[in-house]
């Protein structure tokens, strides 16, 4: 809960026996003490939980009825289409940025499934990629992609960056520590779930990615310097995040585009990835519990530093 206060604030000083006191002579009226207005003041109400869901509200977009996915193989970035060095400084600076939050990263020589294209007319690109192949961007099983209008956005949007992620629901076996779809794939049986007991609570169905696509326009980057736009990339390359997220009001990379003074990976930014990757990894990781990890994390990363 948000307040907006106009405060006028009147500069007194008073009180019996203090030194700065002055009492007026006598017959002299009494005068109005001065006043000053001061700008106006933002009174937040809510705790740091509630700010971290409603954050995690705003950047989250997972697939419908769907947790959170994240690379359970280590992510291999494919940069191309940029002019001289920037294809390998850019991956070189991913690679380093994820090595230094112990995010899942390849070699250099992997084979990609983060791939990172510049273009000078991404719109164009874009519309010419999902017309030429369709099943990449809309598999044919369940739990793969976002939905229609989230493509329609992704062929549509005027955004310097844009991005498209597929994944696939895992069921781990508690028992034997094996992995399967959980979903019927193209040309393979459905898959058979093992519950071993009515106590087994909590289902052991998690969300992999298995391919990240971004664009990046090129023409739109303006003053913004390789560094940023590598810390713009980690986040949308290892997270789900929803493109039409309203993040003004929070401290984080997402903003880059509207405010170029972002230096690079915030707080908040470090603590939503950490808090999603630390997560169990054979659970499915929750839009609903990823506020109360992110609060956590946040909190634990304030204290360290105060130390």
């Amino acid at each position: 809960m948000i307040r907006r206060l106009g405060l006028t604030v009147a500069l007194t000083l008073a009180g019996a026996g203090s030194a700065w006191a002055q009492t007026p002579p006598a017959g002299v009226p009494p005068q109005d003490p001065p006043t000053t207005t001061v700008e106006d003041v933002i009174v937040s109400g809510e705790t740091l939980e509630e700010r971290a869901s409603t954050f995690v509200d705003e950047v989250a977009q997972p697939v419908r009825q769907r947790g959170l996915a994240r690379w359970s193989e280590p992510a291999c970035f494919g940069v191309v289409n940029f002019q001289g060095d920037a294809a390998r400084q850019i991956a070189d600076q991913l690679v380093a940025r994820a090595d230094e939050l112990g995010l899942p990263a390849g070699e250099l020589d992997c084979e990609p499934n983060v791939f990172i294209i510049g273009a000078v007319d991404a719109p164009a690109v874009a519309r010419a990629w999902v017309e030429r192949s369709p099943e990449v961007f809309r598999p044919r099983y369940s739990g793969g992609a976002a939905g229609r209008h989230v493509l329609d956005d992704f062929t549509t949007s005027d955004a310097a960056v844009r991005w498209w992620h597929l994944s696939v629901p895992i069921d781990y076996d508690i028992v034997t520590q094996e992995i399967q779809p959980a979903v019927r794939m193209p040309g393979r049986a459905a898959p058979i779930i093992n519950v071993y007991s009515k106590s087994q609570q909590a289902s052991r169905v998690r969300d992999d990615l298995q391919k990240v696509m971004v664009l990046v326009d090129v023409e739109k980057l303006g003053t913004v310097t390789t560094e940023q736009l590598c810390d713009y990339l980690l986040m949308v390359a290892y997270a789900q995040i929803d493109p039409e997220g309203e993040t003004a009001a929070y401290d984080t990379i997402l903003n880059l585009f509207e405010d170029p003074s972002v230096p690079g990976l915030t707080t908040w930014d470090r603590s939503y990835l950490t808090s999603l990757y630390d997560y169990d990894p054979t659970r499915r990781a929750g839009v609903g519990a990823q506020g109360d990890r992110l609060a956590d994390e946040i909190r634990r990363t304030e204290a360290t530093a105060a130390e």
